[in-house]
């Protein structure tokens, strides 16, 4: 990986760069640049969506963060609130159209998502009902936020292979509960 490289960002038709890798980094962090984005750097052939690339992959990122002697771990984010895997049936809407998929990971103040619909789009405000599988009878409604759209290799069916990364905003209470139990649960 060439991570120390100059970077240059394609947004619509317009060339931006050169940043440093770490300006990358946090350009992603801050939602300034989205995964679908296309990057380039002179180690590339060609001009590639960010989340292809291994230099800018989750596992990437979680050696960088956790590498003591790193000069990039500060242009991570840190997270105000634990956040646990789980694995949850949904159902939801935007107001335009349903969808179902998998609550994929979640925390007390949102979630990330694999939802069977390439339609919703960031800023999207949507309602979703949180289904009862084997591991939980309790099911929930909560309205939230599109906060960030992800590229996936894991897949739902044909429709899947985006995440979507949610914030609450408003929880029914049964769904706080359920949220801190799977925390308790997840996080020891």
């Amino acid at each position: 990986m060439s991570s120390n490289n100059s970077w240059f960002i394609l947004m619509g038709d317009q060339k931006y760069g050169p940043y440093e890798y770490k300006v990358v980094i946090q350009m992603l962090q801050s939602h300034q640049l989205m995964d679908y984005n296309y990057v380039w750097a002179p180690h590339l052939s060609a001009w590639t969506q960010v989340g292809q690339l291994p230099d800018f992959s989750k596992e990437r990122f979680q050696e960088l963060m956790h590498k003591k002697d790193s000069d990039l771990a500060d242009a991570f984010f840190q997270r105000k609130n634990i956040r646990v895997n789980v694995n949850v049936p949904i159902l939801g809407h935007n107001h335009i159209r349903f969808f179902d998929g998998q609550l994929i990971s979640v925390s007390k103040a949102g979630g990330l998502c694999l939802i069977n619909s390439p339609l919703v789009q960031v800023g999207d405000k949507l309602k979703v009902h949180f289904k009862s599988d084997e591991h939980h009878s309790v099911v929930f409604n909560v309205e939230c936020e599109v906060v960030r759209k992800n590229f996936s290799k894991q897949r739902l069916n044909s429709k899947s292979g985006l995440y979507y990364a949610i914030r609450f905003y408003d929880i029914q209470t049964e769904g706080v509960n359920q949220i801190q139990n799977w925390i308790e649960k997840n996080a020891a």
